[in-house]
């Protein structure tokens, strides 16, 4: 079970207005939209007062209306070209390299303590040495993306099938099941968890990797849009692919719950019928 499977817990009773819209029927959705409208509300206030520091929802609005489809959009397509290369090529190598490091010792001790090493580093300290060797080009981001994602991937799958029950890998053993079936059906099954944890951690890392590439060494992408329109204090323009990297961030988070809900708990969905 997991923390959106659980129903969440009503204000405090003492509180009559959040109660009374709780009590209203559909208390979250409620209260998430009350947020939105407070934060837009006093933001549009602030950025009245201080265009040249926030802009303001109705000026990004406006914004959006002129360079979405001109300008942001293919700006995001060049970017996620690069971020699901990268990515895709992170979890072809991760996964199994982490399950391989969890089952053998020798490459345990070998590359353990660099995977660790690489996970902890800012990859910004990486993007110079990067660009010497692939240039300022797509190359560059699936890069970034790859040092970015890759790491989170391999550590998270090695320490989900570290933390395997060895009771259950012992009665595999005693069916006679060999290493290779042991893995597929008792390993990776029981690693699901931390696999999903690490591709969410490595989504994330990757996405943050490859506009911070962009906005320091690139002549496309949502990073350098970002950037020359801060350069030129476009506030406005600069928030609309600020506020589309945030919307595409809750989708790709909402998609991989939803995948992990399926992988982990499929019983659930055949009794439904699904």
């Amino acid at each position: 079970m997991t923390a959106r499977d659980v129903a969440p817990a009503p204000p405090a009773a003492g509180n009559a207005l959040l109660t009374r819209i709780w009590n209203g029927g559909g208390g979250a959705a409620r209260l998430r939209s009350l947020s939105l409208v407070a934060v837009l509300s006093i933001w549009e206030l602030f950025g009245r007062a201080n265009p040249l520091v926030a802009s303001y929802p109705s000026e990004i609005f406006q914004a959006a209306r002129e360079h979405l489809l001109p300008t942001v959009l293919p700006a995001f397509a060049e970017s996620l070209h690069g971020f699901a290369t990268g990515y895709a090529i992170s979890i072809v190598v991760g996964i199994p390299l982490g399950l391989i490091m969890s089952q053998s010792r020798i490459l345990e001790l070998a590359l353990a303590p660099y995977v660790s090493a690489l996970y902890a580093m800012p990859r910004v300290a990486l993007i110079p040495v990067l660009i010497l060797w692939l240039g300022v080009s797509f190359e560059l981001r699936v890069g970034v993306v790859i040092i970015s994602g890759l790491f989170a991937i391999i550590l998270n799958t090695y320490l989900g099938a570290k933390e395997v029950d060895q009771e259950l890998v012992d009665v595999g053993s005693a069916f006679a099941a060999g290493r290779a079936r042991t893995i597929r059906t008792i390993i990776v099954p029981a690693s699901v968890p931390y696999i999903f944890a690490g591709l969410r951690i490595g989504m994330a890392r990757s996405l943050i990797g490859i506009v911070v590439a962009e906005i320091a060494a690139s002549t496309a992408g949502v990073g350098h849009l970002i950037k020359s329109s801060a350069q030129y204090l476009q506030m406005a323009r600069m928030f609309v692919p600020v506020i589309l990297l945030g919307l595409f961030a809750i989708l790709l988070t909402d998609l991989f719950r939803r995948f992990e809900r399926r992988a982990t708990q499929p019983w659930l969905y055949r009794k439904a019928g699904r």
